[in-house]
C-alpha cells in the first residue's frame, strides 16, 4: 500500500499517480453537469480519493459514471444557492479530514506538484493577485477545505453567505483565525497548488477558471464543452475572458464559435463585435492569431 499523500509512476502514461485517501473530491452542478463529470473524471484519471461526489438535480448521465456518486441536491439555480450549499450543505456529506471543491472549469492537471503540506491547511486555493498577503488566499472553485473548515462554516456568525469564498478568505478570515483557530495557506504555498487569475509560476496541482482552459484542453474538446454551456454562460464576463485567451493560444475557430453563442445569448457590445471580428480574421489569417487577442 501506497504511504497517504504519495505518488507513483503511472506506468501506461508515464504520468505520476496520487493516493488521497483522506480527501474527498466533489463538485455542486444543476447547469452544466456533464462538463463537471468531465472535470471530476479528469481529476480521477491522476488521483485515488476517498470519494468523488457530483451534487446535481434533474440529471442523470447515460451510463452510470464508475467511480462517482451521484447525489440530488435539490435546485441549485444562481451562485447565491451555490455558496449557501457549499457552506451549509456540503459538510454533512463529508466524512474525510478534507474536501477537494472543484467545478466544471477546474480540475487537477499534475499530480506530480502535490505537496504534503497542502493537507497541513484548513483552507487552500487560488491566490488572488489583487489581494494583500493577509486576504491572498483564496479562490473557492479549486480549493481544498478541511473538516475544521467545513465546520466553521457552519457557525451562526456567519450569516450572509455569498460569495462562499469571499465570506471565508476576506470578510471572517480573521475571525475564523482567531474563533476557530483556521490556517489558510500562505500565497506562496497555494500559488504551488493552483492557479486561476495570474500566469502560473511552476507546475501546479490544478487550476480554475474559463480563461485558463486553453492551456490544459485542445481545441476539440473545447468546442465540445462550449455546446454543453448555457446561455448564462456566454452573456458573461468570463464568455470574453475566454474568447480572448482560445485568441491567444492559437484556437480561432473555438473562438468564433463561443462569440457567435455569445451575440446569439444577447451580447452584441462593441467588445463582443470587435473580438468576433478579430476571431474571424484569425481564421482567415492564421498569422494574426497570435497577434489579434492583444489588440481588443
Amino acid at each position: 500500500m501506497r504511504p497517504q499523500g504519495t505518488v507513483d509512476p503511472m506506468a501506461s502514461s508515464g504520468r505520476q499517480r496520487l493516493s488521497l485517501p483522506q480527501v474527498t473530491l466533489c463538485a455542486v452542478d444543476a447547469r452544466s453537469p456533464g462538463l463537471a463529470l468531465q472535470s471530476l473524471q479528469r481529476s480521477r484519471a491522476q488521483v485515488d480519493f476517498a470519494r468523488v461526489l457530483l451534487f446535481t438535480h434533474g440529471w442523470s448521465p447515460a451510463t452510470q459514471p464508475p467511480g462517482v456518486e451521484l447525489i440530488d441536491s435539490g435546485p441549485v439555480r444562481s451562485g447565491a444557492e451555490y455558496s449557501r450549499f457549499v457552506l451549509r450543505e456540503l459538510p454533512g456529506y463529508v466524512q474525510t479530514s478534507h474536501v477537494l471543491v472543484s467545478q466544471w472549469d477546474g480540475f487537477v492537471v499534475d499530480a506530480g506538484a502535490w505537496r504534503p503540506e497542502f493537507l497541513d491547511c484548513d483552507y487552500i486555493g487560488a491566490s488572488w493577485p489583487e489581494q494583500p498577503d493577509a486576504t491572498a488566499v483564496g479562490n473557492g472553485g479549486f480549493s481544498l477545505r478541511s473538516q475544521k473548515l467545513l465546520q466553521a462554516g457552519l457557525d451562526a456568525h456567519i450569516e450572509q453567505v455569498h460569495p462562499e469564498d469571499q465570506v471565508l478568505c476576506r470578510e471572517h478570515r480573521v475571525w475564523l483565525e482567531q474563533r476557530h483557530g483556521i490556517r489558510f495557506a500562505p500565497r506562496e504555498l497555494a500559488r504551488n497548488f493552483a492557479y486561476e487569475n495570474e500566469t502560473p509560476r511552476q507546475a501546479t496541482f490544478g487550476f480554475h477558471g474559463p480563461r485558463n482552459l486553453p492551456r490544459v484542453l485542445d481545441q476539440a474538446t473545447l468546442t465540445a464543452w462550449l455546446a454543453e454551456l448555457p446561455d448564462a454562460f456566454f452573456r458573461s464576463r468570463d464568455a470574453r475572458r475566454l474568447a480572448r485567451s482560445l485568441l491567444a493560444h492559437r484556437m480561432s475557430d473555438a473562438a468564433c464559435a463561443l462569440l457567435q453563442r455569445r451575440q446569439e445569448a444577447g451580447r452584441r457590445d462593441p467588445q463582443t463585435r470587435m473580438l468576433a471580428w478579430a476571431a474571424a480574421m484569425a481564421r482567415r489569417l492564421p498569422g494574426l492569431k497570435s497577434k489579434v487577442s492583444s489588440t481588443v
